[in-house]
């Protein structure tokens, strides 16, 4: 595995995996500024505008290139590689696989965990998002195989590409949720959500106006928000009047997030509102599935990805009106602690199983 040596700048870095038998060259490309992590903080806070604006173009991890070029052609030179894998976002990833795939005349897949289009982006700049298109078709245009994380992007890329994309879904770790799950100890229906939230696009405002109509069942549950402590949010909270009910705890590590999903009544989850961006399926949805965890899921349709994904698996329900969600909140109260959702019926989207399908995928292409 060939990967950049991480800064502050690419955001939490605590999810750990077990890397046994594997492999892994980290390699440096910026010098470590004096003052550690403040200093980068303070870099970012300074340059973030210009930077969301420009995407990929003012994305500092372009400064790897060369150095991450120079490794994996080394590593190439030790012993044949059968295929090449780069994932993106960073686009960096796919300028070094095609250089190298190129030299040492290795197939490699380009698999896209992101898209550049301008209604994918909640801050690039028009021109960034535009340009960034033909860029990204000349990067994969020697790609053996192309894949995506949903159906919405797999359409929209094949469609600009012309050529065929497979799905591999982002999907959750086998075994990760392995913990046994605990009631909280108040006695109260908790209503958990983990993750990032975007005002208009990943917005919780539906619920806070479902809850705001509740009468005395109100006191009965808890909205738990884990991540980040938006102003934006506890205003939100404020203007419903649902103080009493909501509560923001900011960022925990990925274990305990992850902790505190089993031990959810219900998970909250958002779909994306903006219903012009086809294909955004955010992974949290696969983290929640394997949870076992039942989901209570927002949106603005029902025949969406993500709730057709939900429905398939008889993991939760999709509600668009306020009148359900109240409704669903008071059974929610009346009832006892829901039962986890069977393991069997979201075992096809863990990550082993999309690995596996991913593969096959790529190896029967090479057959044929």
């Amino acid at each position: 595995m060939l990967t950049f040596a991480k800064h502050a700048f690419d955001g939490a870095l605590d999810l750990e995996r077990d890397l046994a038998g594997m492999r892994v060259h980290e390699i440096g490309y910026l010098p470590k500024p004096r003052g550690g992590v403040a200093r980068w903080e303070k870099i970012k806070t300074l340059t973030r505008r210009v930077r969301f604006k420009m995407g990929i173009f003012g994305d500092p991890r372009l400064a790897a290139f060369l150095p991450m070029r120079r490794a994996g052609l080394r590593l190439a030179a030790e012993r044949r590689f059968d295929l090449i894998v780069a994932t993106a976002p960073p686009e960096v990833t796919f300028m070094v696989a095609r250089s190298i795939a190129r030299r040492t005349r290795t197939p490699w897949l380009a698999d896209f965990r992101d898209l550049w289009f301008r209604d994918m982006t909640l801050y690039r700049s028009w021109l960034a998002a535009t340009a960034a298109g033909p860029l990204n078709r000349w990067l994969v245009s020697t790609a053996e195989s192309l894949s995506t994380v949903s159906r919405g992007l797999q359409e929209r890329l094949a469609r600009y590409l012309g050529r065929e994309v497979v799905i591999s879904y982002n999907g959750f770790f086998s075994g990760e949720h392995a913990i046994a799950g605990r009631p909280a100890a108040d006695g109260l229906k908790h209503i958990v959500y983990t993750g990032r939230l975007y005002p208009g696009k990943r917005d919780p405002e539906p619920l806070f106006r479902a809850l705001a109509c509740l009468g005395p069942e109100r006191g009965h549950l808890k909205v738990d928000f884990y991540g980040h402590d938006d102003p934006w949010l506890r205003g939100l909270v404020e203007r419903h009047g649902v103080q009493d009910c909501v509560t923001m705890h900011g960022f925990v590590p990925y274990r305990e997030s992850i902790a505190l999903q089993r031990s959810a009544d219900v998970l909250l989850f958002l779909d994306w509102m903006d219903v012009t961006a086809e294909g955004v399926l955010t992974g949290k949805l696969f983290e929640y599935l394997g949870s076992g965890r039942p989901i209570l899921a927002l949106g603005p349709r029902k025949n969406s990805e993500a709730a057709a994904i939900i429905a398939e698996t008889g993991a939760g329900v999709t509600f668009t009106e306020d009148g359900e969600v109240a409704r669903y909140l008071k059974e929610l109260v009346s009832k006892k602690r829901p039962a986890d959702v069977p393991a069997g019926a979201v075992a096809r989207f863990s990550r082993e199983r999309q690995a596996e399908e991913l593969l096959s995928s790529i190896t029967r292409k090479a057959g044929s």
